[in-house]
C-alpha cells in the first residue's frame, strides 16, 4: 500500500457512497479508487463503500460485490420506477446515519478518472463539528457541464450568495452533523431525479452552514449532454423549491473573489447531430410557446435568430435570468422554469459558438462575467418569494422523456 498523503489521517466512520443505475463498465475503477482512498486517508477507521442502486439490467451491484477491495462493501436497492439518483443518494444518507458514519463521501459511479487522493481531500474538508459540505472543483470540457455553468452557478450566486464553480459536481462529502440536518429539509419530487445535487447545496447554504471548495483536478465521465432535454429541468425545479423556502434573493456581492478555475484546456464539442436534433426540439417549443415566452421574457423579442431559435449572448443571459426569477416570485413556478429550460438550451447552443476562439482562461473568465452579472441583475429587481407558490408533486410536464 502506498504511505498515507494526509498528516492527520481522519478516524471514526467514512463511508463513501456510490449512486447508479446501469454503470457496469465503470463501478469496479470507482469501487477500487474508494478502497484505496479510504485506506490511505482513513486508515483507522471503520469504513464502508456503499452501492445504491435502482433499477440496474446490466449487471452493476454484481460488478460491484465482485470487485476486490480490502474495504466491506454493501448494496442498498430501490425499483427503477419512479427514482433515479436523488432516491439513490437518500438512501445513501440513511445508510450513513443508520451505521453512525462520522462522514459521508459521495462519488458519481460513471467516473472515468476517480483518483484514491480525492476521498482524503473531501475528507479533510468535512473534518469539523459544524454542519459542513464540500463540493468539487473540477477542470471540465468547455462543451459539458452546461447546466453548472449557465443555471446552476449563476443562480446559487444571484439567490443564495454564494460563487461557487461547481454547486453540482456530484462528488461531496458530508459530515455526521450536516447529515442530520439533511433528513430534515422537506423534499421535492425532484430532488429524487438529478435535482438532488443543487438540493442538498442550496439548503446547506440557505441554512449558513459551511460549503467548501476542494479542486480534484480533471473530471471525465459521461457525458452529460444527451440528457439536456430533462436533466437540467430537474436541477431547476429542486433549485426554485429552496429559493422560494428562502423567501427573498441574496445576491453576492460583486467584490467577492472568483470562483476556481473550473475549464479545461482540453475542448471537445458535442456530437453535431445530436446538437442539430436538440436544436430543432427547442426552435420548436419556442415556436408553439412565443407569445407567453415574449410576455415573461421581454428582450427575447429583439434577439437575432438562429438556426435553434434566438442567440443568446453572454451580456443577454443574465437579464434573461433575472426575468426567470421575477416570473417565480409572481406565482408561476413551472412556466418560469420550463419557459427558461428552452431558452437556457438557446443559451448553451449559442455558447458553444461563442468560445470557439477562446483559451480556457478567456472562457472561464466569460462565465465568472456572466455569474457575476446575473447576481447583479438580479439584485436590481424587487423580488420575494410568497410561501406556498412552489407545487407540492413535480410535474415533469413538457421536457422529460424527450431526447
Amino acid at each position: 500500500m502506498r504511505k498515507s498523503i494526509y498528516s492527520t489521517p481522519e478516524s471514526g466512520v467514512t463511508v463513501v457512497g456510490i449512486p447508479a443505475r446501469n454503470e457496469a463498465d465503470t463501478i469496479a475503477a470507482v469501487a477500487h479508487a474508494a478502497d484505496l482512498g479510504l485506506r490511505l486517508a482513513c486508515p483507522g477507521g471503520d469504513n464502508l463503500i456503499v452501492l445504491a442502486d435502482n433499477g440496474s439490467t446490466d449487471g452493476t451491484p454484481e460488478r460491484f460485490l465482485a470487485a476486490a477491495t480490502n474495504t466491506p462493501r454493501q448494496v442498498v436497492s430501490s425499483p427503477a420506477a419512479n427514482t433515479g439518483k436523488g432516491t439513490n443518494v437518500l438512501a445513501l444518507v440513511h445508510k450513513a446515519l443508520e451505521v453512525r458514519a462520522d462522514r459521508l463521501i459521495l462519488l458519481d459511479a460513471d467516473l472515468r478518472s476517480a483518483q484514491p487522493e480525492w476521498i482524503g481531500q473531501l475528507a479533510a474538508a468535512v473534518s469539523g463539528p459544524a454542519p459542513t459540505m464540500a463540493v468539487p472543483v473540477y477542470r471540465r470540457n468547455r462543451y459539458e457541464a452546461n447546466t453548472t455553468n449557465h443555471l446552476a452557478r449563476p443562480l446559487v450566486a444571484a439567490l443564495f450568495g454564494r460563487h461557487l464553480a461547481q454547486p453540482i459536481g456530484g462528488e461531496f462529502a458530508l459530515n455526521r452533523a450536516l447529515l442530520e440536518r439533511v433528513v430534515e429539509w422537506p423534499v421535492p419530487g425532484s430532488a429524487l431525479f438529478y435535482g438532488i445535487d443543487i438540493w442538498l447545496t442550496t439548503n446547506s447554504v440557505r441554512e449558513g452552514y459551511q460549503v467548501a471548495e476542494v479542486s480534484l483536478g480533471r473530471k471525465l465521465h459521461n457525458s452529460p449532454f444527451p440528457k439536456i432535454l430533462h436533466l437540467p429541468q430537474q436541477v431547476l425545479d429542486s433549485l426554485f423549491h429552496v429559493a422560494v423556502r428562502a423567501g427573498q434573493p441574496d445576491p453576492a456581492s460583486l467584490d467577492t473573489a472568483a470562483a476556481q478555475h473550473a475549464v479545461d484546456i482540453e475542448a471537445v464539442p458535442q456530437d453535431p447531430a445530436l446538437v442539430g436534433r436538440v436544436g430543432a426540439t427547442v426552435r420548436g417549443y419556442l415556436d408553439a410557446h412565443q407569445p407567453v415566452i415574449r410576455r415573461m421574457f421581454p428582450t427575447v423579442a429583439g434577439l437575432p435568430t438562429a438556426p435553434w431559435g434566438v442567440r443568446i449572448r453572454t451580456q443577454d443571459w443574465p437579464v434573461l435570468l433575472a426575468n426567470s426569477i421575477q416570473a417565480l416570485a409572481g406565482g408561476q413556478f413551472q412556466a418560469a422554469r420550463d419557459h427558461l429550460i428552452a431558452l437556457y438550451i438557446n443559451r448553451v447552443l449559442s455558447f458553444f459558438e461563442e468560445i470557439e476562439q477562446l483559451s480556457d482562461s478567456e472562457t472561464n473568465a466569460l462565465l465568472d462575467r456572466q455569474t457575476r452579472h446575473t447576481a447583479k441583475a438580479i439584485s436590481e429587481r424587487s423580488v420575494t418569494f410568497a410561501p406556498g407558490t412552489a407545487p407540492q408533486t413535480f410535474d415533469r410536464g413538457y421536457w422529460t422523456g424527450i431526447g
